[in-house]
């Protein structure tokens, strides 16, 4: 049973007291938060039982109202963003802001209501329980009945062996590995012919990200060389690599383990 409250300019259930405050019909300042909660406390200490959801409903929408009364009468300052965007707020639009919270609140109890009416509802009957019938197993033919356990075991062999086959790929999974060595061996070749590069002339829009990764790990060891110059005009610009004649012969000897610690770092193989 919803708690009814009686003031000078109010009288009635509780919740429709927040309801007319926030579409301002009541004033928020005519209301005597203190009397409403003596009149509270009275009508608990003449209850034989404490109504559990009578209780919880008072205490949501006193607090709202107290709050709402709060924001109209004192500012303050915001302890935290919730309260800081409140702040920021026309008194009606905070209003709104802390009855949509209640309104909230209902839409979750009701729920639970609805809930708790199906458990009450369900827990009546007794779902069919799984397989045949009691009165038809006596009829179904026992096909394990001659089968000892190793004849199981056989026959299950002979199964999984007759079993089709077939070798899984993986490249759907994940790309084949293009190691840096590879990589630095193609461009050193290839900017030696053409003298000057530029970067975006080594990928293009649909290079994945191994083989970019991969691409300016091979630019930065020419560099790190002195086999090639790198120029960009502008932040976050193209790369213009330029070969330098006289640089030498692209060697890796003892380079191999130092370049796939490179690769295990950015995942390249």
């Amino acid at each position: 049973m919803a708690f009814r409250v009686k003031t000078d300019s109010f009288e009635g259930p509780f919740d429709l007291l927040l309801y007319l405050v926030s579409k301002q019909r009541v004033d928020i300042g005519a209301i005597s938060i203190t009397s409403v909660v003596d009149q509270y406390l009275g009508e608990v200490a003449r209850m034989q039982k404490l109504d559990l959801d009578v209780a919880s409903d008072f205490l949501l929408v006193a607090s709202t109202l107290l709050e709402i009364k709060a924001h109209s009468l004192v500012p303050r300052e915001p302890d935290s963003p919730e309260d800081e965007e409140i702040a920021e707020l026309s008194p009606s639009e905070a209003r709104d802001i802390l009855v949509g919270r209640l309104l909230t609140y209902k839409q979750f109890k009701n729920a639970a209501a609805g809930l708790g009416g199906l458990y009450a509802a369900r827990g009546a009957m007794l779902a069919r329980t799984f397989g045949p019938d009691a009165d038809l197993r006596s009829v179904m033919p026992d096909f394990l009945r001659d089968v000892s356990l190793d004849g199981l075991a056989y026959r299950a062999a002979c199964c999984y062996a007759r079993r089709e086959v077939f070798l899984l790929e993986s490249e759907h999974i994940a790309s084949k590995p293009i190691p840096v060595e590879v990589q630095v061996r193609a461009l050193h070749r290839r900017i030696a012919n053409r003298k000057s590069l530029r970067f975006s002339q080594l990928i293009d829009e649909g290079s994945a990200t191994p083989v970019v990764v991969v691409t300016f790990l091979a630019v930065l060891e020419l560099f790190k060389r002195s086999m090639v110059d790198l120029t960009q005009d502008e932040e976050f610009g193209d790369i213009r690599i330029d070969y330098i004649e006289g640089s030498g012969e692209l060697v890796f000897d003892g380079e191999s383990e130092r370049l796939t610690s490179f690769e295990e770092d950015f995942h390249v193989r």
